[in-house]
């Protein structure tokens, strides 16, 4: 199922310079490194990572909460 309204996603593509998830989205499917945000609530810091990230470290808060832009939205 596709969550294009979660809020990590919105500020993710928002950061990237979209206006629009879908996109976003559009930009990145089938890229081999793609924008990660941090999922932590008190943390928006963003990095490149692969495609399939789910817990990738946060080099600005140290948790294991990066997560892809295409895993938050559901294509992966």
């Amino acid at each position: 199922m596709f969550n294009l309204s979660h809020p990590k996603l919105v500020t993710l593509a928002e950061t990237e310079g979209y206006a629009e998830v879908a996109d976003f989205l559009e930009d990145h499917t089938l890229r081999s490194i793609v924008p990660a945000i941090c999922m932590a609530p008190d943390c928006d810091h963003t990095a490149e990572l692969e495609p399939d990230q789910r817990a990738g470290i946060c080099e600005a808060c140290g948790r294991a909460s990066m997560k892809s832009g295409l895993v938050i939205a559901g294509l992966i």
